[in-house]
C-alpha cells in the first residue's frame, strides 16, 4: 500500500493495513456527444472511483482516479459537468463522441479512502489527474 503520513510527516501506525480497492463493473457516466448524464448507483460514502473513456467497441482507457466522502455526489459532480476540475476533459472527450464511464470502489473511511486513491495513482500515471500524479497529460487529446 502507499505511504500514508500524518500531518506531522511521520508515517501512519495503520500503514499497511488498508485493502486495496475492489472494483466493480463500470457504469455509463455520459455517451458519445449527448453528454446526457446516466445516474450511476454509487454509494453514498466514502469511497474511490476510476474515470474511463471508450469510443464505440473497445476497452475502456482509465483516465482519472478520485476519491470522495461521498461517492454518489462526487460522480454527479462530474457526470453533470460545469465548474469541475475535469470538465475540459469531459468536454474533449464528448466532442470526439467517446463514451464516459465510472466504476467505484467503496471505503470504511475517509481515511482508507485516501490511501486507496494514493496506492492507484502510485501504480500508473493518469492523463486526467493534475496532482498527485506527475501533471495532466494533455497528449490524450
Amino acid at each position: 500500500m502507499p505511504q500514508v503520513v500524518n500531518i506531522d510527516g511521520s508515517r501512519d501506525r495503520r500503514f499497511g493495513s488498508f485493502q486495496q480497492p475492489v472494483f466493480g463493473s463500470s457504469d455509463l457516466l455520459t455517451q458519445g456527444r449527448s453528454q446526457y448524464y446516466n445516474d450511476i448507483g454509487a454509494h453514498n460514502g466514502p469511497g474511490v472511483y476510476q474515470m474511463m473513456t471508450t469510443s464505440g467497441v473497445g476497452r475502456p482507457t482509465i483516465q482519472y482516479a478520485g476519491m470522495s466522502m461521498d461517492v454518489h455526489r462526487r460522480l454527479n459532480e462530474h457526470g453533470r459537468g460545469g465548474m469541475d476540475n475535469i470538465a475540459v476533459q469531459m468536454q474533449q472527450a464528448a466532442n470526439r463522441g467517446m463514451d464516459l464511464r465510472a466504476r467505484f470502489a467503496p471505503a470504511d473511511s475517509a481515511f482508507e479512502a485516501r490511501a486507496q486513491e494514493l496506492f492507484l495513482l502510485n501504480q500508473r500515471d493518469y492523463a486526467w489527474n493534475s496532482r498527485n500524479n506527475g501533471g495532466m497529460t494533455f497528449s490524450w487529446w
